[in-house]
């Protein structure tokens, strides 16, 4: 018969194992649960980037055909600007480096809303200020016309064209936009916010996953 510290020894380890058998299941149940009650999350669309084809600070031409494929990032700045350009480019050179840092192949362009000033040298003085990366970032430049319809009629942004031609301090948007690789638009951010880095490296997560369903 066996004595009382066996039996005690007995008893503990039928404990142990009902006690670890009951967390198995209680693990397993929540797992299940997780999987049935997992979020979804769908990026809506935005509406379509249309065709265009503008010169690239190296003086080669980018079209949206060259950007089929690739999820993007766009904004709309000026070199001499002085008021949130600087913000906007530098959230665009913070993004740079955490998207190069992941190896996403996610490019970025940045289009002059003042390209009778911003030729492509002088955009190519601008990207080495704030030490871009141009085989993932372009800065664009071309007609006046192409870039004030494009920035109003396809991206949808706010832009003063009566000022386009003159000396007067152009009034542009401060949102930035993300592209699929379908040319759809798919998001805008306030570029001068300090979430907005985060936000877009959120949702490009999730066009990323989106596309592996």
């Amino acid at each position: 018969m066996p004595n009382t510290k066996t039996t005690q020894r007995i008893l503990w380890t039928v404990l142990a194992v009902a006690l670890l058998g009951m967390g198995v299941y209680a693990l397993n149940d929540w797992m299940r649960g997780q999987v049935l009650v997992k979020p979804t999350r769908t990026i809506a669309a935005l509406g379509m980037v249309p065709d265009f084809t503008l010169t690239k600070q190296d003086k080669t031409p980018l079209s949206l055909k060259d950007l089929k494929g690739k999820i993007w990032v766009a904004d709309m700045i000026f070199t001499n600007c002085e008021g949130t350009c600087p913000m906007l480019t530098a959230t665009m050179a913070s993004l740079q480096q955490s998207l190069v840092k992941k190896n996403t192949g996610v490019q970025l362009v940045s289009f002059s809303v003042d390209p009778n000033n911003d030729t492509p040298e002088v955009l190519t003085d601008y990207a080495k200020q704030y030490g871009a990366d141009t085989k993932t970032w372009s800065f664009l430049t071309g007609p006046v016309s192409t870039i004030y319809s494009l920035a109003k009629d396809g991206f949808k942004l706010t832009l003063d064209s009566a000022n386009a031609d003159t000396k007067e301090p152009i009034v542009h948007s401060e949102r930035l936009v993300l592209v699929d690789r379908s040319g759809v638009i798919r998001g805008y951010y306030d570029g001068t916010a300090d979430d907005a880095q985060s936000k877009i490296l959120t949702d490009i997560g999730d066009l990323m996953r989106e596309e592996k369903q």
